[in-house]
């Protein structure tokens, strides 16, 4: 079971309540938690922001589920910052999180690009506060607004060489709007809604996605209802081809 509690969504307080109340052993659930630090400008702040919205997260989860959630299974940056020594200063306070506090089993980001990726696993330079940990750190997952209505040329070639997985965030909220009828279409062969193709054309082009409701029968039908069909090779140029892609 994989939750992602975000700082964004707002809903860490929410969901670890409800990870205090259930029954579910610790062990079961895959937890990911967020931190947004992109505002800092040099190593030093970026480095102090990161490492602060860590503990943040990590304490508010803690306290509201009483304890039970005592490290995350995996931390993301929400955002980068915009120059190499912040970024920097953003991974390594995200290694020392992991490596050396042990609070952590996975690092992940999200919105990066394939430069920024490099220069957080391939430093090109080294500011004099740089504790040096996160030097060839890849990250686990990179989250992007990967969909049919916005899937860039070679984005998942390019993370994929570089051993990161990419994650949809926000699937749907940009493919139903447009393409709506056009994905009902297809899924009448497949007994599938619209949402259920969208969500299975990013499983079959190699992604996972990251999906938030209010309604307990569309996180049935997002979660459940994906995995039991493939779409042909035809479905998937036809739904590739409602919107062309750009460069990554």
């Amino acid at each position: 079971r994989n939750f992602f509690a975000s700082v964004l969504a707002g809903n860490q307080k929410g969901f670890a309540e409800a990870v205090r109340d259930s029954n579910i052993p610790r062990d079961e659930l895959y937890i990911c938690g967020t931190v947004l630090s992109n505002r800092a400008r040099t190593y030093k702040d970026a480095y102090a922001l990161t490492n602060k919205g860590c503990m943040e997260n990590l304490n508010v989860m803690n306290k509201y589920s009483n304890g039970k959630i005592d490290y995350l299974d995996m931390i993301m940056l929400d955002y980068p910052c915009l120059n190499d020594e912040a970024l920097i200063g953003q991974w390594d306070a995200f290694a020392n999180f992991r490596d050396v506090d042990g609070h952590v089993v996975h690092l992940a980001v999200s919105n990066f690009s394939g430069k920024q990726l490099d220069t957080i696993t391939n430093p090109p330079l080294t500011p004099a506060e740089n504790v040096g940990l996160s030097a060839g750190i890849v990250p686990t997952v990179n989250q992007l607004p990967f969909s049919i209505a916005n899937h860039p040329r070679n984005l998942m070639d390019e993370n994929a060489r570089r051993n990161i997985h990419v994650q949809s965030w926000s699937p749907l909220s940009s493919t139903l709007p447009r393409y709506k009828n056009a994905l009902a279409e297809v899924g009448k062969k497949y007994n599938k809604g619209a949402a259920q193709v969208g969500l299975r054309w990013i499983v079959q082009n190699g992604g996972s996605y990251c999906v938030q409701s209010k309604k307990e029968n569309h996180f049935e039908e997002d979660l459940t209802g994906v995995f039991d069909f493939e779409l042909s090779d035809r479905d998937m140029e036809i739904l590739s081809d409602l919107q062309p892609p750009v460069g990554f």
